[in-house]
């Protein structure tokens, strides 16, 4: 039986995600961590949408579910997910999150590693070679290979974790957590040894204990193109794009080169992702067309979505454009809960002068509930 409504809206608005100890920014399995992703939704957030929202053994999915936030707390919740994803660098890490042999297991392996050192470097974009020392680029693109090769997601999600970042325990130079970049004056290279930070990283993921078993399945495609039976899931819960706030690929885009997109690659995904302004409503309503049929009767659409300031004079309510096009579908509204962001808190944008403008606007989330 679905939980009634009145009881989800009630739990929701108890916030408690704000609250300790879910409030830390570590909070979570350590296996939300495997690998960062722009814009990505709070582990903690995520657990009490889930757990309001949901009972045990429900199917959930998730329609833009990037890295697999809500698909891993799903899953630790004892639901079963479903995950779609476009971005292939976002699939892998999902694939990483499912693919659990072990600490034991994982670090036998790296132990029997043998490097050969034979990659041509030449034949790497320079924008690429310039982040690492050339033995620290050759380890990398090596064991890039033997992962895929030997099938170790879990392992290749780690090294895309640590491939580049601002800590010592990331391969490259100094740069960008997320986005990439050559700071100036460009620092010194230094030579890291890629399967001992690997074991570092392997270590840190298991530090808490997590199931074997997974009831996770995740799809790298559009979610226009895959074929689901009517009256499929109990939930959506998802925190879409809106509109063309942030880049998905331009931020990912030294991780998606290791992913295996090349940059020529990647400008031809950057036009299928919904990104484009001006045509994200005549997409998003036909998401909102497939997921009706995927939602059983009386399921719920749960979306996290936020304003988005164009500039002084033009701003935009994502959910509530949304909430207008889902009810011409057919969707119900349930609920609009908006939920404030501290002003500490920053999100990566894709238009320039964007933190300044909302600076001076208050900042929500807007948690869109709606039943078929």
């Amino acid at each position: 039986m679905p939980k009634p409504t009145k009881q989800i809206i009630k739990e929701i608005k108890k916030f408690k995600w704000k609250k300790e100890p879910y409030r830390k920014q570590n909070w979570g399995a350590w296996f939300h961590s495997i690998s960062s992703y722009v814009g990505r939704i709070k582990p903690a957030f995520a657990h009490w949408l889930i757990q309001s929202s949901s009972n045990k053994k429900d199917l959930i999915l998730d329609p833009f579910c990037g890295v697999g936030t809500i698909l891993l707390e799903s899953d630790l919740l004892n639901r079963k997910s479903i995950g779609v994803d476009l971005n292939p660098y976002a699939h892998k890490i999902c694939l990483a999150k499912m693919d659990r042999k072990g600490l034991k297991k994982e670090l036998d392996y790296l132990s029997s590693i043998k490097l050969k050192y034979k990659i041509d470097l030449k034949k790497v974009p320079k924008f690429v070679r310039e982040f690492y020392h050339q033995k620290t680029l050759k380890e990398i693109l090596e064991l890039k290979d033997k992962f895929k090769k030997d099938k170790k997601d879990f392992l290749f999600g780690c090294l895309l974790g640590i491939c580049h970042g601002h800590r010592s325990q990331h391969l490259s130079m100094r740069t960008g957590y997320i986005i990439p970049y050559i700071p100036k004056p460009k620092p010194k290279i230094v030579y890291k040894n890629s399967i001992e930070k690997l074991k570092e990283k392997v270590t840190r993921m298991y530090k808490d204990k997590i199931k074997k078993e997974t009831n996770m399945k995740v799809f790298n495609k559009d979610i226009l193109d895959i074929k689901f039976k009517k009256n499929l899931v109990n939930l959506i819960i998802s925190s879409p794009p809106y509109y063309n706030t942030i880049d998905y690929v331009n931020a990912n885009r030294l991780r998606l080169w290791f992913s295996g997109v090349d940059f020529n690659e990647q400008k031809n995904l950057s036009n299928h992702l919904i990104q484009d302004r001006y045509h994200y409503e005549d997409k998003m309503e036909k998401v909102g067309m497939k997921l009706f049929k995927i939602l059983k009767k009386n399921g719920l659409l749960i979306f996290v979505l936020g304003d988005v300031h164009f500039s002084k004079t033009n701003s935009i309510n994502t959910a509530s454009a949304i909430e207008k096009i889902y009810n011409q579908i057919g969707f119900r509204t349930i609920d609009v809960i908006n939920d404030e962001i501290p002003a500490a808190r920053t999100t990566i944008v894709k238009f320039k002068g964007q933190n300044a403008i909302d600076k001076k606007k208050q900042k929500f989330e807007r948690i869109l509930i709606m039943s078929k």
